[in-house]
């Protein structure tokens, strides 16, 4: 750069802060002062017009204008003409006046062009950068294309910003020009066409500014609103394993691209059957334990991305259970392709977990309570003493039970002596007793299907028995009424009991004992139970001259048979899936628990020798 140039930006650079004006700067340089004039004027006056914009009804017709003007004055090749002497000398004065004015006009263009093909290499912070800018909005307001000169000049501001990162006065100017850009981008194109082309260009110049480091969260967002960067997101959804009463489920999602990377949503709609148990991805959250909601970004080109679901299941279910995956995206940004997918699991039996029965240990009027497994573990032969009368919580982790004379003298909170009673059972140990309901000759307590309530009857000698219905939680009475032997309906809303009011049977009442619907109309009719589902009504009965086990089939009022032989047999008892039968026999010589098919096929003992009882509601065993 020689000395002239090196004023001549100088100058410049006090003119564009204001720092000087244009007589402040020749003053400074007197023996430049002449050749600096022209220059120093021309870069004012570009200056001031960079801030005008043309709009588009005059570059149109500007354009319309000039393209008619040259097709209705071609180019034509001058002819040579003789002329007169005396006009030949008019003629030399003004041709010399008109090259004195040609002559300065061209030193201008020169100047002008001088300056703009130097301020073209200028970087935000240059003196020559506005110049740079003002040269680039002439440019524009001329070209036909303007959509393809506005993405040029966004390249430029690309190439701009990448050039001076680090410097923070020229980066915050070039990220300034590049907003510019990119608004300009935004409101002037808002067609399909310009903006896919858009989308592409911009692309390019976000992987450009990623390989140089530098973000542009302006540029980022201005994407994501685009609509022409598409992905094809596809969904697997497979059941790769059952088995312990739990089900895994593989979900694969892989990105088709083009567009990568993206994100997108999962949402796992499991089936009211399964309880969510793991998920291999810690971006998955299940508020409600039926929904797994997952957040998955960074979805890139066909890199499939794998989830791994864990539920477990009613132990007691069999049949299909359908788990539904859904992908969810920005809908500028997605397209659904296959973005839903359903695994089905089919069980085609109960989970095989051995049940626990507690037992009453019989002696008379005497009753201690002990736990063994249906696969003949004794679990705890003493988990409770002076103990009758249990009764599982459905989710088998609460055992309620009456406490027989001497329970008292167990000292402690046992001090309240006999009643409904409560206790946790964890690792076959009863702990954390409290008294539910202080009440004297409690038999035949029942927990409702849901958890809420407890039905028990009070079978005071020399008084009519009857039934109270209490709040699990705190004993508070909902209901009394005369009467024997409750059960729960599986609803929790209804009761089957014992009563000969009217007529000698077992009847449906509600929580109140009204609305009564007679069910059997045997009198000695006895200990009724219902299937977990409501199929069957177990009972026991003397209609056929000794104590045998019956079931009510509800789906046609069938009665069946379920023993038949002289012994006793009693208080039958469901396990938790419905699909087995236990009860109290003494047909093997002693008192035995005994586990029999609903069809009273294979019949096996679970316990012997729990002794005899003289109150059979006492003795009737607990299963869960």
């Amino acid at each position: 750069m020689n000395k002239l140039e090196q004023i001549l930006e100088e100058s410049l650079a006090r003119l564009a802060s204001g720092e000087a004006n244009l007589e402040e700067c020749l003053s400074r340089y007197p023996e430049h002062a002449a050749e600096l004039r022209p220059l120093l004027t021309a870069a004012t006056t570009l200056e001031r017009g960079q801030e005008i914009h043309p709009t588009p009804t005059f570059k149109s017709r500007t354009r319309a204008e000039l393209m008619a003007h040259m097709r209705t004055h071609p180019r034509q090749t001058p002819v040579k003409t003789w002329t007169p002497l005396f006009s030949r000398g008019f003629g030399f004065a003004l041709g010399q006046a008109f090259n004195a004015a040609s002559g300065l006009a061209a030193v201008v263009v020169l100047v002008l062009g001088t300056i703009t093909v130097l301020a073209q290499t200028a970087l935000p912070g240059d003196a020559l950068y506005r110049w740079k800018v003002g040269s680039e909005q002439i440019w524009r307001a001329v070209h036909l294309d303007p959509l393809e000169t506005d993405l040029l000049l966004a390249d430029r501001r690309v190439s701009e910003l990448t050039s001076v990162a680090g410097n923070p006065e020229a980066e915050e100017i070039a990220r300034q020009e590049y907003q510019q850009s990119l608004a300009s981008l935004v409101t002037e194109y808002p067609e399909a066409d310009a903006q896919a082309v858009i989308s592409a260009a911009l692309n390019e110049q976000q992987d450009s500014l990623a390989e140089a480091g530098v973000e542009v969260p302006e540029l980022d967002r201005l994407l994501t609103t685009l609509s022409t960067r598409e992905a094809r997101l596809l969904l697997d959804n497979q059941v790769t394993a059952i088995g312990n009463g739990l089900i895994t489920y593989t979900l694969t999602i892989t990105n088709a691209g083009p567009a990568s990377p993206i994100s997108a949503t999962l949402i796992s709609q499991l089936s009211p059957l399964e309880r969510l148990v793991s998920i291999s991805d810690a971006a998955c959250a299940s508020p409600t334990g039926a929904t797994v909601a997952c957040t998955l970004d960074n979805l890139t080109t066909n890199r499939a991305r794998n989830l791994s679901l864990t539920t477990a299941i009613d132990p007691c279910f069999t049949g299909t259970l359908t788990q539904t995956a859904t992908l969810n995206g920005p809908d500028h940004l997605i397209t659904p392709a296959n973005n839903q997918a359903a695994a089905v699991s089919t069980i085609t039996a109960p989970y095989p977990r051995p049940a626990q029965i507690v037992y009453a240990q019989s002696r008379g009027v005497e009753h201690d309570l002990s736990l063994i497994a249906s696969n003949n573990r004794l679990l705890n032969a003493d988990l409770h003493v002076r103990a009758a009368a249990p009764a599982w919580s459905p989710d088998g982790t609460r055992l309620a039970f009456s406490g027989q004379t001497g329970i008292s003298e167990l000292g402690g909170i046992y001090g309240q002596g006999n009643g409904v009673w409560l206790v946790e059972v964890t690792n076959a140990q009863a702990r954390n007793p409290r008294q539910l309901v202080a009440q004297a000759h409690v038999n035949n307590i029942a927990w409702s299907p849901d958890g809420t309530k407890l039905a028990f009857e009070v079978a005071a000698p020399g008084l009519h028995h009857e039934i109270r219905v209490v709040k699990a939680s705190d004993g508070q009475e909902l209901g009394r009424f005369p009467g024997e032997q409750p059960a729960w309906y599986p609803d929790s809303q209804k009761l089957i009991i014992k009563s000969c009011a009217p007529d000698c049977g077992l009847w449906q009442v509600n929580l109140q004992g009204d609305n009564g619907q007679q069910i059997t109309s045997g009198d000695t009719d006895s200990y009724p139970i219902w299937s977990p589902g409501g199929d069957y009504l177990a009972f026991s009965s003397r209609r056929d001259g000794n104590w045998e086990i019956y079931l009510l089939r509800q789906s046609d009022n069938e009665l069946l048979r379920l023993t038949r032989r002289p012994e006793t047999d009693t208080t039958p008892a469901f396990d938790s899936c419905g699909q087995n039968l236990y009860l109290r026999t003494d047909a093997f010589g002693s008192w035995w628990i005994t586990v029999m098919k609903l069809d009273g096929s294979d019949e096996r003992k679970i316990q012997a020798d729990v002794g005899p009882s003289e109150d059979w509601g006492l003795a009737r065993p607990a299963v869960h």
